[in-house]
């Protein structure tokens, strides 16, 4: 009877079969790892086209935001050029202006006690400082006013009150004030030399500053709220 021993082939087979599991595991563990590395490439590539479109965006941002700085300024730049339109345009529509305050003001001066040396009138215009925080669009813009500077000489100091007395109360054709913040600059005795025969004369060297009155905006009328009916 031929006996064949079996154990060999068996012992072989399940080593084959071991080393296929090997195999089999590790080529899940490969195609795990290659998942994870597949995934790993792809965040990254996301990830940095979302860095670059922030990127991008926080450049579009800079740019308006520069935009609208410059904006701003132009408002700022506009609403002073519009404020000194309405002046010029005041002027214009009374283009003796400046002669007519020099005519009232020599007017105004008291005959043969007090002679008027020296009149200015100028401009002064607001402007907003850099670094100052933007106005309130819903206030009144800045105003332009009229400076006036008067130099003169008079006998005493009499004289000069009653000249700023009579500025300060005079008015125009439609009894509207003219100047405001009428105020004395300098008062100062001034000696005139008459020669070596006769006495020096003491007068009053005297500066005035005021403003060209602005006028007075209209007040505007609310509308009047509609009365509900009662219910009865």
């Amino acid at each position: 009877m031929i006996r064949i021993n079996l154990l060999p082939f068996r012992a072989d087979r399940k080593k084959e079969s071991s080393r296929n599991q090997i195999y089999l595991v590790g080529l899940a563990l490969l195609g795990f790892i290659g998942c994870l590395f597949w995934v790993h490439v792809y965040l990254n590539g996301k990830i940095k086209s979302l860095n670059a479109e922030i990127a991008a965006t926080q450049k579009e941002v800079d740019r308006y935001k520069k935009i609208v700085k410059e904006v701003n300024e132009l408002e700022e730049k506009l609403k002073v050029l519009e404020e000194k339109l309405k002046v010029i345009s005041t002027l214009k529509g009374d283009r003796d202006s400046a002669f007519r305050l020099l005519d009232v003001m020599t007017d105004m001066a008291i005959e043969n006690r007090m002679w008027l040396v020296s009149f200015e009138a100028k401009e002064n215009i607001p402007v907003a400082k850099k670094g100052e925080p933007k106005k309130d669009e819903s206030k009144e813009p800045p105003k332009i006013t009229v400076d006036i500077r008067i130099d003169g000489i008079a006998l005493d100091n009499k004289t000069v009150a009653d000249f700023m007395t009579r500025m300060e109360n005079a008015e125009d054709d439609e009894k509207k004030k003219l100047f405001a913040n009428t105020k004395l600059i300098t008062l100062e005795q001034d000696k005139i030399d008459q020669g070596k025969d006769r006495e020096p004369i003491y007068l009053k060297k005297f500066q005035v500053e005021c403003q060209k009155a602005l006028p007075v905006p209209e007040k505007k009328e609310e509308p009047k709220k509609k009365e509900e009916p009662k219910k009865q």
